[in-house]
């Protein structure tokens, strides 16, 4: 029997791991479905786990399908078939995952309580609402284990940013979960919480079953820790080592737990996720640490700022800049933005980012645009949503018939039910109308800077908005910054007023002068330069991140004013973090 933790086969009728200690699951002698330690009961068809198999079949009676939860049949079509699609590419490539133990605490009390009828339709509601938040994050379970699931981020489908999907997968199902333990303590007196763990490592992919079920070996505690962390966690809450945290950090709000011990291994330091810290950019979470100077960019900042002098003169302006992950684009718009602020100008900059896990959700940039634009808070009810919009909009002057359809894109009541029960063609146009009355008016008061962020995640309608705005732009003081990646085509074609800026590889001086700007000084051996040059491949993001990496892992070191390579640099592993800090 394999051990849902580490994966080690035990011998038939083990009842615990010989190799982590973890307890394992029986089989139902009825129906061969696991029940986890503790139940006297199969969750899967009632049968008890103690008396032998029934000679003879009993009458049919209705009950529960007998058969285990199925991880195809879960899985959504689009998600299945972007699976099968790629395992024939993916089999025995080593992959950065993220692994989510989640299971239900208490479990065996609550099976006691109740009937196993009862107990197996909780669990299965409980498997629903974890299943449903790990496929919008695009994760894919693994395995149910009786009273909970393991899910997998970054395999069989690839992501840069797997570490914050499954963060927010764990937040999301603990949100999902805490609703539902309200409703049983309601209808029965009864609740149910989760306790869930990650860890993010290394596994080598193996085959991938049409069942979807992928075989994999991990490399190192990869499995373990995050089983480990799942056994830690307190009801409720969300437990991850620090290799996760590292590629989280900045994203969420953790806590600090220190060194917790963990059998058959050395102390681990562990941390809780508490809260997402809102929609924040890489950038964003850099500029807390601190940026290095910009290199090799001026010719662009430039182009911006001449493209922004046109907009003060009341010709709109639309400016793509294009590039691959890490090239520079969110950090050349920073740098415009600190520019205007040092120029004085007097402008209302507004952004809107896109996001991997949201191209099913409309107007998602725009709606944050917005947000910003009013002053809206994360955590703001919709009583204060409703009032800053109001206020907002009657501030602006003669905007009052807009503002139901402004409310209505930030998902509050409108205030008019006529407007839920519109045709949906009439109302998007409707809403167009009010977002182009709100811009243009705002632009007869100060120049506007719309920024649209990784264009290459945008949704549909986001996109359908894009090229309305494209008429609206060219007689008004607005500037329309986009940022996507090369690949990505646009819908609204060439304008007049369009400028496209393809950001270019850093050329070997000046990723050579970004590392020295790192390091603090350019007294270091040609046999580092060579291997700054060779992995970082000029992009900015990765002479940064390698630079450091070397740093952190002792491979260099810092010597009267220079630096001295003090282990071979070929044998140090530089981490796969640079997509989670994307």
């Amino acid at each position: 029997m394999k051990c849902a933790a580490c994966q080690f086969e035990n011998p038939s009728g083990m009842r615990f791991c010989g190799q982590c200690g973890t307890a394992l699951a029986r089989q139902c002698p009825q129906c061969h479905a696991e029940a986890p330690p503790g139940f006297r009961f199969c969750g899967q068809c009632g049968a008890s786990l103690q008396a032998p198999p029934p000679q003879a079949a009993p009458a049919p009676t209705p009950r529960a399908p007998a058969a285990a939860p199925s991880i195809a049949t879960y899985t959504p079509k689009h998600l299945a078939d972007k699976i099968l699609k790629s395992r024939a590419a993916v089999e025995g490539e080593r992959r950065q995952v993220t692994v989510l133990f989640a299971d239900v605490a208490g479990f065996t009390t609550l099976a006691e309580r109740l009937d196993p009828e009862d107990v197996h339709r909780i669990i299965n509601r409980c498997f629903e609402l974890i299943t449903a938040e790990v496929h919008r994050f695009e994760g894919t379970i693994n395995q149910y284990t009786g009273d909970g699931v393991m899910a997998l981020f970054g395999a069989p489908i690839a992501h840069e940013d797997s570490p914050r999907r499954a963060a927010h997968a764990a937040l999301g199902i603990q949100g999902a979960v805490r609703d539902y333990g309200k409703q049983l303590q309601a209808e029965r007196g009864v609740t149910v919480q989760m306790r869930i763990g990650l860890n993010t490592g290394l596994v080598v992919v193996g085959s991938i079953g049409d069942d979807l079920r992928m075989d994999y070996t991990a490399v190192g505690d990869t499995t373990n820790l995050a089983a480990r962390m799942q056994t830690a966690a307190r009801p409720g809450s969300v437990l991850v080592t620090e290799a996760t945290h590292n590629a989280i950090q900045g994203y969420f709000e953790t806590l600090d737990l220190g060194e917790l011990p963990v059998k058959g291994h050395s102390p681990v330091r562990a941390f809780e996720v508490l809260r997402t810290r809102g929609r924040r950019s890489r950038l964003d979470v850099a500029a807390e640490r601190g940026l290095t100077p910009l290199v090799g960019r001026e010719r662009e900042l430039e182009t911006l700022l001449d493209r922004f002098a046109e907009v003060k003169n009341g010709r709109g302006q639309m400016v793509s800049l294009v590039g691959d992950a890490g090239i520079g684009k969110s950090r050349l718009l920073l740098e415009f933005r600190r520019a205007l602020a040092e120029a004085g100008e007097d402008v209302t900059w507004l952004e809107g980012q896109c996001v991997s896990f949201g191209q099913s959700i409309p107007f998602l940039p725009l709606a944050e645009q917005l947000r910003r634009n009013f002053g809206i808070e994360e955590f703001d009810g919709e009583p204060e949503i409703i009032a800053k919009v109001e206020h907002g909009m009657r501030r602006m002057g003669e905007l009052e018939p807009h503002t139901p359809y402004i409310r209505y894109l930030l998902s509050v009541d409108p205030g008019d039910p006529a407007i839920a029960a519109m045709d949906a063609l009439a109302r998007r146009r409707k809403v167009f109308d009010a977002v182009r009355a709100l811009m243009l008016r705002g632009a007869a008061r100060h120049p506007i800077v719309f920024v649209f962020e990784d264009l290459h995640w945008v949704d549909h309608s986001s996109e359908e908005y894009l090229t309305a705005l494209m008429d609206w732009v060219v007689s008004a003081r607005i500037m329309l910054l986009m940022t996507y990646r090369v690949g990505y085509t646009p819908p609204f074609g060439t304008r007049s007023f369009l400028t496209t800026l393809t950001l270019q590889n850093l050329t070997e001086r000046d990723a050579l002068v970004m590392a020295s700007r790192v390091l603090g000084t350019d007294r270091f051996p040609e046999e580092l330069r060579a291997a700054l040059v060779a992995k970082a491949e000029g992009v900015p993001l990765f002479v940064e991140e390698v630079t450091k990496t070397l740093l952190d892992l002792g491979v260099i070191q810092r010597d009267n004013g220079s630096y001295r390579i003090v282990r071979p640099i070929a044998d140090a592993h530089v981490p796969d973090t640079i997509g989670f800090r994307e």
